[in-house]
């Protein structure tokens, strides 16, 4: 039963890798700060209505692959802590080296908890993976993501600590951003981001869960978030297929959603997901997952 389960969740993830480019060409450039003039590390650059995208290296380097037909269509090119920018492709092609300008500082809002609330340390999202599940990428694009909705229990919520489990890494050191993403009205996950840091984590080729801490950043929230994982850098990325050589921790599960995209600014997809057995309301879950005080 397993072997199936596992077998049905890993082909229709594989039905996502869908040939995007025809007769691609590519551009070249850096991302650079506006006021400093230095490279912005692993920025986000992509055509959202193509579904074309990558990340910029550690030295604002990028490298995107695209079709000429593209060339009225819009480029967005996103940091933390910047405006992002939008760009039709021709003035990229023009220009491909990017300035993005800083975002001004806003006061954020702060949640005070009187002294005789009694806060409690608990965890969200599913922590105990199955040994007979593993979750994969839906592409080998830079900048390709997937993610859980996180649902908080009780709000506001400190968070804690970040977790991703690993259960498979065949690929070499690869090096992720974690992202937290604010959902829309309808609950689906926007691109704006709740963290004011890019916060960055490496799998080894040793299985293991992969921890951030929070703790410094003082993130109080009050609304269910996306929780996800980018790939952001590998040792070649030409040679890593993170649809067979990479996996997370799933499980069939209760209560949550997964949603992915295949590279930077494409738009979240939910999996599709077909079984010959009854599932009775269980569906395939990924093993991320956050500690918070409430």
């Amino acid at each position: 039963m397993t072997t199936l389960l596992r077998s049905a969740l890993l082909a229709c993830f594989g039905l996502l890798l869908l040939p995007l480019y025809g007769a691609a060409q590519q551009v070249s450039g850096t991302v650079s700060s506006a006021t400093s003039q230095q490279p912005l590390p692993f920025v986000n650059i992509g055509l959202p209505a193509r579904g074309l995208g990558t990340v910029a290296d550690e030295q604002g380097r990028y490298q995107l692959r695209y079709n000429p037909a593209y060339a009225a269509d819009t480029v967005r090119i996103s940091s933390v802590g910047f405006e992002p920018r939008l760009v039709t492709f021709a003035t990229l092609l023009a220009a491909p080296n990017v300035a993005l300008t800083p975002a001004a500082v806003s006061l954020t809002e702060v949640s005070v908890l009187a002294n005789n609330t009694k806060l409690r340390t608990h965890t969200l999202g599913l922590a105990k993976p199955s040994s007979h599940f593993d979750m994969h990428m839906s592409s080998n694009e830079l900048g390709t993501e997937l993610g859980t909705i996180i649902r908080l229990a009780r709000r506001p919520a400190l968070v804690q600590t970040l977790h991703i489990a690993v259960v498979k890494n065949e690929a070499g050191p690869l090096t992720f951003r974690l992202n937290l993403y604010r959902l829309d009205a309808k609950g689906l996950p926007t691109n704006d981001k709740l963290l004011s840091r890019d916060v960055l984590l490496t799998a080894s080729a040793t299985p293991g869960v992969l921890t951030a801490d929070l703790t410094a950043d003082h993130l109080v929230l009050d609304q269910d978030f996306l929780l996800a994982v980018e790939w952001v850098k590998g040792t070649d990325a030409a040679a890593t297929d993170l649809t067979k050589r990479l996996g997370f921790g799933g499980s069939l599960s209760y209560g949550y959603d997964i949603f992915m995209r295949r590279t930077s600014q494409a738009a979240w997809k939910k999996p599709t997901f077909k079984s010959n057995m009854p599932l009775l309301g269980l569906r395939p879950q990924v093993a991320f997952y956050t500690t918070v005080r409430d």
